[in-house]
């Protein structure tokens, strides 16, 4: 989501309107929302996106988080391997070994006690122990190597260049705190933000028309598997390898079929819509299945909790699977259109190659790839 599509969608706004992220990621559009002042909700499947959201819109004193910061890592500093406890970690031998593969001996030992540290804390306003979570997420989800023996983890490509690490995790862990601190200091919200785990599909925290405005930017078809590299990070914030994979496989965007029940004839009107998908393997026409059965759910979860009147806007990427082009913004300008939301704008807007995941090369498909689609809706 890009700053200023946020700041587009929320500035007609009243003061001190109720806002939504039903897929928050990373908390642009909470921040982007309490900066004019409003009220904002987010909800994220993925552990790390709530956590990012929740640091980046919150108001956070940095003197006192820096004072906190250095009795965290003192803490750290005295305790022994033998006090440390990570249940989450210990009982299960998949983790074990995930975390084995993917770090170092010493590096282990040293999240192993920052971890602990972390987690048993429970003195300090929760605002900034978000803040030191952020921050031993960011020396483990990197491009390059630093506290795990992989590189591309932020990228969600991670893969292993090393056996052995000579990484610094204390002070890698400050740094990257300091960092958060800096960023954070000058923040004076008047208005106010929560994220949380939840499910766009179904936003059971949210009451029937209680909501001015959503702005989202939904997952692509098979999307860029964040979670893949946030796995190791959120080995050390409370999460085994099972729990993730049941998130990862769950999500928005997944590269699975469906199971169940399933009004077909509804979806493949929509999948008509989305470009030439018989030339596609029938798994693939699955996966684009389950992807328009989840837009319907999402957008019938946004129209329950819209106001009368309420605005919501999405900002779409399409995809390219197996050469054929995907047109994700029709499954969500239809799904919209399904279930009652009337659309009022649609425009596309293109990428800036630096904020662009990968290279765009100059393939006519490629050109195909550079935009993006804002679909504006308003709930009757």
């Amino acid at each position: 989501m890009a700053p200023e599509l946020a700041l587009k969608a929320l500035g007609a706004l009243k003061t001190g309107a109720v806002v939504l992220d039903p897929m928050t990621g990373s908390g642009t559009v909470l921040r982007q929302a309490v900066e004019f002042g409003h009220t904002a909700f987010g909800f994220d499947v993925d552990p790390l996106a709530v956590l990012m959201s929740n640091v980046w819109s919150s108001n956070v004193n940095a003197r006192d988080a820096r004072i906190e910061l250095w009795d965290i890592i003192e803490r750290v500093k005295v305790t022994s391997e033998e006090q440390v406890d990570l249940p989450w970690q210990e009982n299960d031998d998949e983790t074990i070994k995930f975390i084995e593969f993917w770090f170092a001996s010493s590096q282990r030992a040293a999240l192993r006690k920052l971890a602990y540290i972390l987690h048993n804390t429970i003195d300090i306003p929760q605002s900034i122990l978000n803040v030191f979570k952020l921050a031993l997420s960011r020396i483990i989800v990197t491009k390059e190597q630093a506290a795990s023996l992989a590189r591309d983890t932020s990228h969600s490509r991670p893969h292993r260049v090393a056996l052995e690490n000579q990484f610094d995790v204390l002070a890698g862990f400050e740094r990257s705190a300091l960092q958060i601190i800096g960023r954070l200091s000058d923040n004076k919200f008047s208005g106010s933000a929560f994220a949380g785990l939840g499910d766009a599909r179904v936003l059971k925290e949210v009451e029937d028309g209680s909501v001015d405005a959503i702005v989202t930017s939904p997952p692509y078809l098979n999307a860029i598997d964040y979670m893949r590299g946030h796995k190791l990070a959120l080995v050390w914030l409370g999460y085994n390898v099972k729990d993730l994979r049941a998130i990862r496989t769950e999500s928005i965007g997944a590269e699975k079929g469906l199971s169940g029940t399933k009004d077909e004839d509804k979806y493949k009107i929509i999948m008509k819509s989305m470009g030439d998908l018989d030339v596609l393997p029938a798994r693939s026409r699955a996966m684009i299945e389950r992807y328009t059965h989840d837009m319907c759910s999402a957008m019938s979860e946004s129209k329950r909790v819209l106001t009368r009147g309420g605005l919501a806007t999405y900002v779409v990427g399409n995809s390219c699977l197996k050469g054929v082009y995907i047109k994700n913004s029709e499954a969500v300008r239809i799904a919209g259109e399904t279930v009652g939301l009337t659309l009022t704008d649609e425009y596309e807007r293109e990428i800036p190659n630096s904020s662009r995941y990968l290279p765009v090369t100059g393939h006519q498909l490629a050109k195909r790839m550079r935009t993006e689609t804002i679909l504006c809706f308003k709930a009757a």
